[in-house]
């Protein structure tokens, strides 16, 4: 009780600094604290953008603003929006780095904004947008993003050697028309869709975001999941297998080739119009239909089951239908 109260009074003493502070500046005015000193955050705009002749990577960290990827006619890099967001940007042994200013902690209430992470506005209006130059093959592309939607869709097929993506508590992930040797990808919090994307190998890992991928291919691709749906329209699988914890897996129209599993769960696995040559399904709690046969008490069901390249689901705590 005594720390309740202890609690309630250094809030309302920091509430009291806020309101007498914000008068003082004459309106609704957005105020951070570097420990307990206050400061007005400008909201100026600005708008910079840095070209270069040559590049083989690109570097970014950056919170509270959307990042674009896009195709052109030279490397660039051009931010637009709040200048107290404004990232530093430079080039160093091939590499252009971009690396957005850190974020004092603060509070919100009628103007002021507060984040365990730092200021932000809500939804982020910033925007940083990348150019890399048509028929130009990217070594590696390194994306940290937080707070700000991702897209890239290249109007044309962009091929990147290594792409190591995470993004956290994002509101979309858009990425199509990529041709990746590697990746790394890990979204939390983040909706994503990949469309046209031939990924040769790598993995991905989500965590409480829902991932739909259409006309693709991903060969050697481990994709790992929790909390989150999976749907995959014409796909194309080459080895590789998804692991899913409390999500539903969708898929139509997949062709497999070398073989391909899927380990369910806690959540359903629907395949619909998949061609692969043997099928395997075992499931410890649900229904289980591998297309003319089925068993509501789960099981293990088959097809051609030593055929190389199969279809292997497990599931547990989930129905599993094969048709």
């Amino acid at each position: 009780m005594k720390k309740a109260i202890v609690s309630g009074l250094v809030i309302t003493v920091i509430g009291a600094v806020m309101l007498a502070f914000g008068i003082g500046m004459h309106g609704q005015r957005a105020v951070i604290f570097d420990g307990l000193t206050p400061h007005v955050v400008s909201k100026a705009k600005t708008t910079r953008t840095q070209t270069y002749a040559k590049a083989e990577r690109i570097k970014a960290d950056v919170s509270d603003m959307n990042v674009v990827v896009k195709q052109g006619k030279t490397f660039s890099v051009k931010y637009a929006g709040e200048k107290s967001n404004q990232p530093t940007i430079a080039k160093k042994n091939g590499t252009i780095i971009i690396n957005s200013k850190s974020r004092k902690h603060g509070f919100s209430f009628n103007g002021f904004s507060f984040s365990s992470t730092g200021f932000y506005y809500g939804v982020a209006n910033d925007r940083l947008t990348i150019t890399v130059p048509k028929n130009v093959k990217l070594k590696h592309l390194q994306l940290r993003v937080n707070d700000g939607q991702v897209i890239q869709e290249p109007a044309a097929k962009m091929k990147i050697e290594k792409y190591d993506l995470q993004v956290n508590d994002a509101s979309q992930v858009s990425l199509s028309n990529l041709e990746i040797e590697r990746v790394d990808f890990r979204f939390n919090d983040t909706d994503t869709a990949f469309n046209g994307l031939t990924i040769n190998s790598g993995q991905l890992h989500l965590n409480d975001n829902d991932l739909a991928v259409n006309d693709s291919t991903l060969t050697k691709t481990l994709v790992q999941t929790a909390d989150s749906d999976i749907t995959m329209n014409s796909v194309a699988l080459d080895s590789g297998n998804l692991s899913t914890q409390d999500g539903d897996v969708h898929f139509n129209d997949i062709t497999i080739t070398n073989g391909y599993s899927i380990t369910a769960k806690d959540g359903d696995v629907e395949a619909l119009n998949t061609k692969a040559d043997g099928y395997s399904t075992s499931v410890s709690d649900g229904d289980n239909r591998l297309f003319n046969q089925s068993s509501e008490n789960g099981g293990t069901l088959t097809q051609n089951e030593t055929a190389p390249n199969r279809l292997q689901v497990n599931a547990s705590d989930g129905d599993v239908t094969i048709k």
